[in-house]
């Protein structure tokens, strides 16, 4: 049986952590990133993360889903675009394909 001192020990550690967690800066800005998979395919992968520069460093082997609707690793970024930025890719016919996936 759990002593008080145990206890107490035990309610001020989940009390710290929670307040560790709560603290934690999270990021808010969405990006979709035109990608070159592995096999040489076209794709895009959509990541939450803080900056531009932070989406172009981290969509590096994460799964894209290709034009033809593959999931194969990123091997390298073409572009990185904010949703709802009103900024577009540059690859017209990537935008139409980008418009027309469900959200």
């Amino acid at each position: 049986m759990l002593d008080v001192k145990t206890i107490l020990l035990i309610a001020l550690s989940v009390l710290t952590t929670a307040e560790v967690v709560a603290e934690r800066a999270w990021p808010n800005t969405v990006f979709d990133c035109q990608v070159v998979t592995d096999s040489g395919s076209t794709g895009l992968v959509g990541l939450q993360t803080f900056s531009l520069k932070d989406a172009e460093e981290g969509v590096v082997g994460l799964t894209a889903t290709t034009l033809l609707g593959n999931a194969e690793s990123t091997v390298r970024v073409v572009q990185c675009v904010e949703q709802g930025s009103g900024k577009v890719f540059r690859d017209q016919n990537f935008q139409a394909w980008v418009n027309a996936l469900p959200r």
